[in-house]
């Protein structure tokens, strides 16, 4: 069997399995996405989170990129933070949202690429309780989300901001690439630490925030704010920081584990409030409120994972982006094995010949 035709049959069994819908994660299957290799004959499969919010221009783009549209994704109902009518396909509670449908279709190997949108966390916090890298940003199709303005439940207006989610790192990145807008150098916001574009980039300044503090090295620069408390101080410590770093890494997690990360459940009363900030969802809440741009980067851990944070600067996500590929990742052989078994959905039944 060659090559080529390898990636045919694997595809055929990712639209087979899509159209099983196994968690119900699925809402409408293309199936003649296995008809649009791009240009080096490689087959890519995206899904696209069932909102409104994403615009048509982002599919587009991706399209231009190789990636062929595959799958229409369940999101949680008003965009809540947990999608109740969709569980985890590894705990079995419920899904974190709102691009919910999106991270598990990525994670089952449906599809290659994800593409939703992030609000409070809505593609961070998914991506990271599935152990898929993922990263947001305003930067992406910024004139037509500037037209989705949003108030979350604690009463802070925002625009969404589109988001991808990938299994592997070089698929992240050539998602980013397509959605990323160009540097407008004129405007001041090359990073390089350079008047001379020839110039060798500085190293990046690069903060790590931790429980006991606030950290560049070893260090320690200040003391670290209530990551699970409300989000007004958290967007005000992010914008303050990032104005004096090229990026913050902070470990987050696990998410939607030990407790549940949803202000509708959270509000009734301290023992709710308790469950939701034990649900290990920190900076993530925050990022697009602030206007900034961050990445999620696996860890083994169930859930967890670290989360570099940015500017919102095309040249500046681009260094951080080329940064975390250097992350050393180590996966979970149990789960690939498991989840990545696309035949385990197609058995034929009992009856056929072996």
């Amino acid at each position: 069997m060659t090559e080529r035709e390898k990636s045919l049959l694997l595809h055929a069994k990712m639209t087979m399995a899509a159209y099983k819908n196994p968690y119900g994660s699925v809402e409408r299957v293309f199936p003649l996405a296995i008809d649009c290799p791009d240009g080096s004959g490689k087959l890519r499969y995206l899904g696209v989170k069932n909102g409104s919010a994403i615009p048509e221009e982002a599919v587009k783009r991706l399209k231009q990129a190789g990636y062929a549209l595959h799958t229409i994704d369940r999101a949680s109902f008003g965009g809540r933070a947990v999608d109740m009518g969709l569980t985890n396909p590894v705990t079995g509670w419920p899904m974190t949202g709102s691009s919910s449908g999106t991270a598990v279709n990525v994670f089952l190997h449906f599809n290659d690429l994800g593409l939703g949108t992030d609000g409070g966390g809505s593609v961070l916090a998914p991506a990271m309780s599935l152990n898929l890298w993922g990263l947001m940003s305003p930067l992406f199709c910024t004139a037509a989300m500037k037209k989705r303005e949003k108030r979350s439940t604690d009463g802070i207006a925002f625009f969404p901001s589109l988001g991808l989610m990938a299994r592997e790192y070089e698929e992240l990145s050539r998602g980013v690439e397509a959605l990323l807008e160009p540097a407008d150098v004129s405007s001041g916001s090359r990073t390089a630490g350079e008047d001379d574009p020839a110039a060798e980039p500085r190293e990046a300044l690069v903060y790590r925030l931790e429980k006991d503090g606030l950290y560049q090295g070893d260090k320690r620069l200040g003391s670290a704010p209530d990551v699970s408390g409300s989000r007004r101080p958290l967007i005000d410590f992010l914008l303050e920081t990032l104005s004096r770093c090229d990026w913050l890494i902070s470990r987050e997690g696990p998410v939607d584990v030990n407790g549940m990360g949803d202000s509708i459940f959270g509000h009734y009363d301290e023992e709710t409030a308790a469950g939701q900030r034990q649900s290990g969802k920190g900076l993530m809440r925050v990022v697009n409120m602030a206007g900034a741009t961050a990445m999620t980067i696996p860890e083994p851990a169930l859930a967890k994972g670290q989360l570099w944070i940015c500017r919102s600067e095309p040249e500046l996500v681009r260094r951080m982006l080329a940064a975390a590929a250097k992350a050393e990742i180590r996966r979970d052989e149990m789960a690939e094995w498991y989840f990545g078994n696309l035949d385990q959905y197609l058995d034929g039944g009992a009856f056929l010949p072996q």
